[in-house]
């Protein structure tokens, strides 16, 4: 029973973030459905695979990512992690909090998405900071009621499900480490090491957990795909478009207001990753780290969502790497030990 709870957590923590916003707008980019559903499910392999091995690390040094990366490669452990989380944290952040949360606040408002998104990431700042908790609570809250909402959205848009069979043939590999790069690396990274750690007692049902919660994400990810593929709906923010069918404009303002609230409660712990990166490369203290992430970010999120998408492909392929070697590393050096 003890598994439970943080199975639906980790779930919902990740379902909450690119699952609602990335995957269902890739359904209009790409044309071909054979593609759009063979790249997705490789994806949710891999995303399973590249958990496992992450979670595993955490069980066999019973350390958070920061310590096994100090005990790997020494003092320079430290920035080698920091260039690695923000490849993928830095177009990430610009992506969510720049570009998806920027649309939702020009649809709420009617403020241009350029203003908007600087709006958005000096909120996001501002919290990372430490001010306006009681607001930071109550976007929690309301987050939380995001997957539900998605969920009772299933039951009630009436689509036939057309069943696409995946072709590995047909599959986007760019874009599947794309996605992978948004899913596994950054601060999930960080966050499923520490607690692999913090489990280590519990052994391999920490992998377990692991495992569940991202097939219970998975089968979340296919529902939504097959959801945007029926109603034909494209992005930005092709959910909304959903909503708007199934309800009118108040449930449309309701749900921008909890995806806004979600993205909020992706972006702080985010932009709080990205700020101490900063520090432990370039030796800022913490506000002037905030700052210049910050600014980094506004810069990359003026660019194309694609572009965007392409770098983190890239960057998802560095990633990648990253997770096999220092597990290869940690397997070697936990057999030199015995």
């Amino acid at each position: 029973m003890w598994m439970i709870l943080p199975i639906c957590c980790l779930a919902m923590l990740h379902i909450a973030g690119d699952h609602v916003a990335v995957i269902p707008d890739l359904a209009g980019i790409l044309a071909n459905k054979e593609v759009y559903v063979s790249t997705l499910y490789v994806f949710i392999i891999l995303g399973l695979l590249f958990s496992t091995i992450l979670v595993w690390v955490g069980v066999k040094t019973g350390e958070e990512l920061v310590v096994v990366m100090k005990e790997l490669y020494g003092l320079r452990g430290k920035k080698i992690l920091a260039f690695v989380i923000l490849s993928v944290c830095i177009p990430a952040s610009a992506l969510t909090g720049g570009y998806y949360a920027s649309q939702i606040l020009h649809s709420l408002t009617g403020i241009s998405p350029f203003f908007a998104s600087f709006i958005c990431l000096s909120l996001f700042s501002v919290l990372a900071a430490g001010y306006g908790r009681c607001l930071l609570i109550l976007s929690n809250y309301i987050g939380l009621l995001l997957v539900p909402l998605v969920l009772i959205f299933l039951i009630l848009f009436e689509f036939k499900l057309d069943i696409v069979m995946p072709r590995l043939s047909s599959v986007n590999w760019l874009l599947a480490l794309g996605l992978l790069s948004y899913n596994v690396g950054g601060m999930w990274s960080i966050l499923v090491v520490e607690m692999g750690a913090y489990l280590s007692q519990k052994g391999h049902r920490a992998i377990s957990l692991i495992l569940l919660a991202k097939s219970v994400e998975g089968v979340f990810t296919i529902l939504i795909a097959y959801l945007v593929l029926a109603a034909n709906i494209s992005g930005p923010l092709a959910l909304t478009g959903i909503v708007s069918k199934v309800g009118g404009t108040v449930m449309v303002f309701t749900f921008n207001i909890i995806l806004f609230c979600t993205f909020t409660n992706t972006m702080v712990p985010a932009m709080l990753v990205n700020a101490r990166q900063v520090s432990s490369i370039i030796q800022l203290s913490f506000l002037p780290a905030l700052t210049l992430a910050g600014i980094i970010i506004s810069l990359v999120s003026c660019m194309n969502f694609i572009t965007i998408l392409w770098i983190m492909s890239y960057s998802g392929f560095i990633m990648i790497i990253f997770i096999i070697y220092t597990a290869y590393l940690v397997h070697k050096y936990k057999k030199n030990q015995q």
